[in-house]
């Protein structure tokens, strides 16, 4: 018989910064991005002003997406009570 202690589970700080976080693996991955982009500066490559920019906020954009996708499924996975109707009250 398992009992849940509360002082063990995760409190909401714990929760958000999970759910927020990047795998590691994607985190290794987006290093080595920014890394490739960065050598590619200093190397002197003449890349357009707008090429960066894009180059640089598309993965925070594909990370947002994904956090944004996370929360609509969390969200639709909630369960809905309506409470008692109006002529279940009326008896």
């Amino acid at each position: 018989m398992s009992h849940s202690d509360p002082s063990r589970e995760p409190g909401l700080a714990h929760k958000v910064v999970a759910a927020v976080s990047p795998p590691w693996n994607g985190f290794v991955a987006a290093f080595l991005y920014y890394t490739l982009l960065t050598l590619i500066t200093i190397g002197g490559v003449d890349l357009s002003f707008a090429f960066m920019v894009v180059s640089y906020a598309l993965p925070v954009a594909a990370y947002g997406a994904l956090l944004a996708t996370r929360a609509a499924r969390a969200l639709a996975a909630m369960p809905i009570e309506i409470g008692e109707t109006p002529h279940a009250l009326a008896r």
